[in-house]
């Protein structure tokens, strides 16, 4: 892995984070429950990617 390829996706994450934190509503629980129910589904994706690939491995 190369450096920049590393720093950019640092980059890009940190982006992302903010975006989400500017997105999500200002109260609490409401910006709790919307972001768990965010990373829930980026959770289900990742998970059935890998999915995916470990089968087309096989």
């Amino acid at each position: 892995m190369k450096l920049s390829s590393f720093a950019w996706g640092l980059g890009v994450g940190i982006i992302t984070g903010v975006v989400v934190d500017m997105v999500a509503p200002s109260y609490p629980k409401a910006r709790k429950t919307t972001v768990g129910k965010a990373m829930q589904r980026m959770g289900n994706a990742v998970d059935s990617a890998m999915d995916d690939v470990s089968h087309l491995m096989k």
